[in-house]
């Protein structure tokens, strides 16, 4: 199956973005990691200290020490408006992790994951598959859908004209199954547990975003964690040694990535602001805001997460 340069050229655009963005019963409560107890780098121990020696709470702040992992990170340790704390060790974003290394698997069997939801499209999931997960043997989850589809269900009417407020509007709906899925695992305490996409920014933080806004944590620090995006992505390592060239034949994610690679820096993740330093992320929120009244009452209405649901999540995830 080939497909058309146009089409292919005009996603490429939202692309550049989205890319450069054991089972616990119901009852039980996940246990956390503690805050970290001392302020010596990582950098200051061997890869094998890091796997087998040192506490696990020691080995990072809030970026996990992964050779080839790409903006892996624990959502712990925020405050909430009542003065709570996200616990550490259960809650992490990510983005692609086809590239994790045995260390890095070694270094990741220690938290003990239960679950792994995958954001992304059957093509990206063909072309970067979560090797971790299955060799772990985690719970995988994941919803079948088209990238062409979304951008063109996301990005409004003419894709020659896109906008990423646009796209960040829509895409709450468009990740309803997704997001059913992740909620109720988390509702069922089934952690620790990451959420993942390609770049671990757009998608995966608007995930990122409801659940810590059901949490409680403030909309001023959640946009801070989504920004850490930029600083904490590794796009060649996201990219891999694929032969997008080949792919491109018949992956339509291929496809869009060969037009998109050589014309930007790959060394670094994008910022992800709009020229006046807004956050694309805001456009998601204050979108759900106007229609639903709040976080909550969207959760409750497309995603089936009630009040009581919320209150569990609470106890399950907070300090």
């Amino acid at each position: 199956m080939r497909f058309s340069t146009k089409s292919i050229h005009c996603a490429a655009a939202a692309v550049v973005s989205l890319m450069i963005s054991l089972p616990l019963s119901a009852a039980a409560s996940p246990t956390a990691v503690t805050a970290p107890a001392t302020s010596q780098s990582v950098s200051a121990f061997t890869p094998q200290q890091l796997i087998h020696t040192l506490p696990l709470d020691q080995t990072y702040e809030r970026l996990l020490p992964l050779q080839g992992g790409s903006n892996f990170r624990d959502l712990g340790g925020y405050t909430t408006t009542d003065n709570k704390q996200v616990k550490r060790g259960l809650l992490f974003r990510s983005g692609a992790m086809s590239q994790l290394t045995s260390r890095d698997e070694a270094y990741l069997a220690r938290f003990k994951f239960d679950t792994v939801m995958d954001l992304r499209s059957t093509d990206e999931r063909e072309l970067y598959p979560d090797y971790w997960a299955q060799n772990a043997k985690l719970n995988y989850l994941h919803v079948d859908y088209s990238m062409m589809d979304m951008m063109k269900s996301t990005a409004g009417t003419d894709p020659r004209q896109f906008r990423m407020d646009e796209m960040y509007r829509g895409m709450p709906l468009h990740l309803k199954p997704q997001l059913a899925l992740y909620f109720d695992s988390l509702v069922k305490g089934n952690a620790p547990i990451v959420v993942h996409c390609s770049a671990g920014q757009d998608r995966t933080g608007i995930a990122s975003a409801l659940l810590l806004t059901a949490l409680g944590v403030p909309r001023e620090q959640i946009y801070k964690d989504y920004l850490l995006s930029t600083e904490y992505r590794r796009p060649l390592v996201e990219m891999g040694d694929v032969d997008l060239a080949a792919a491109a034949k018949t992956n339509a994610f291929a496809a869009m990535m060969l037009q998109y690679k050589g014309k930007t820096d790959m060394t670094k993740g994008n910022p992800l602001v709009m020229p006046d330093n807004t956050p694309f992320l805001q456009y998601a929120l204050e979108e759900i805001d106007a229609k639903y009244g709040s976080v909550e009452n969207f959760l409750d209405k497309e995603i089936g997460v009630s009040e009581r649901d919320i209150r569990r999540l609470k106890k399950l995830y907070l300090n």
